[in-house]
């Protein structure tokens, strides 16, 4: 009886300990955040005074890395929709050429008639063609001019 009463109060004396443990855990957590909600009161407290906040947005213009990090990101911008009006013009340009291979522009050839043509019929034809493959290089030199300018004002950016 006596070995039951001593295992008990070792038990009881090592539950408190552990719970002595875990309350310093928690309190250690507890000024970590205390420290960090007054850090942050603080900051907003600076920010939301008129005279401070102008100084310190005044200082961080005339940080070198605020203003190497701004222009890395107006380059990388520029960049991005360059790159995005490239792809779109490409995919219109391939988009129309698919439409008028498909035969679904209004310019396209017409179905030939399995009875035959006469020659004015065919000549018109071949002139037709003749016209949209103009227009086609044209519109191709349009683009390439137009990618040309675009890269060269990333370039200029740069």
């Amino acid at each position: 009886m006596a070995e039951t009463k001593k295992q008990e109060k070792t038990n009881r004396e090592d539950q408190q300990t552990q719970a002595a443990a875990t309350d310093d855990n928690k309190s250690g957590v507890n000024v970590n955040y205390a420290i960090i909600g007054g850090v942050v009161g603080a900051g907003v407290g600076l920010l939301t005074h008129p005279g401070t906040s102008k100084k310190i947005a005044g200082s961080l213009g005339k940080s070198e890395v605020v203003r190497m990090a701004g222009t890395e990101l107006r380059r990388t911008a520029q960049e991005f929709i360059t790159e995005q009006a490239l792809i779109t013009l490409r995919q219109t340009a391939t988009g129309y050429m698919s439409k008028y291979e498909n035969g679904r522009l209004p310019f396209t050839r017409k179905k030939e008639d399995p009875q035959g043509e006469s020659g004015e019929e065919s000549v018109a034809q071949h002139d037709e063609i003749e016209e949209i493959k103009e227009e086609n290089k044209n519109l191709n030199e349009r683009l390439e001019r137009i990618e040309e300018m675009l890269s060269s004002l990333v370039e200029s950016k740069k």
